[in-house]
């Protein structure tokens, strides 16, 4: 079994760019504060004339893989791959610009690698394994 890198990366360009199309289309837009807004204080927060603000977001994108194994029974094993995308997204303002992070984790594929399923199975408990030799007491 293998990947298929070419088709994985083929994905997730198309996902970074599908992303970064719709921040940037994002448009300018204007919002009126209170003057009091401005300054921080939650006192003043409603008081003084409305100033109008241009707020104008920008962002980037990282698009990533990542693979998991899990046990899934006798010589089975579970194969999972991920898309994990990071987003950044800013929106400037005058006197403040804040970044939001934003991390999805899409699962992508998933199947189970079937091995050749042993004749027999010894079940061996791990605080047992090394006690073999007996140790005089008539204990082993």
């Amino acid at each position: 079994m293998q990947a298929n890198t070419i088709m994985m990366n083929k994905l997730a360009s198309e996902v970074a760019l599908t992303i970064q199309t719709k921040i940037r289309s994002t448009e300018t837009s204007s919002i009126k504060v209170p003057m009091g807004n401005i300054f921080g204080s939650q006192l003043l927060a409603q008081y003084g004339p409305k100033i109008n603000i241009r707020v104008t977001p920008i962002g980037r994108v990282k698009v990533d893989f990542f693979t998991e194994f899990q046990e899934s029974g006798i010589n089975q094993t579970r194969h999972k791959i991920y898309l994990t995308v990071d987003t950044q997204v800013k929106t400037i303002i005058p006197f403040a610009s804040t970044p939001i992070d934003v991390q999805s984790t899409v699962p992508i594929a998933e199947t189970i690698i079937v091995g050749r399923v042993p004749d027999s199975f010894i079940n061996v408990p791990e605080d047992e394994f090394m006690n073999v030799v007996p140790d005089g007491s008539g204990n082993k």
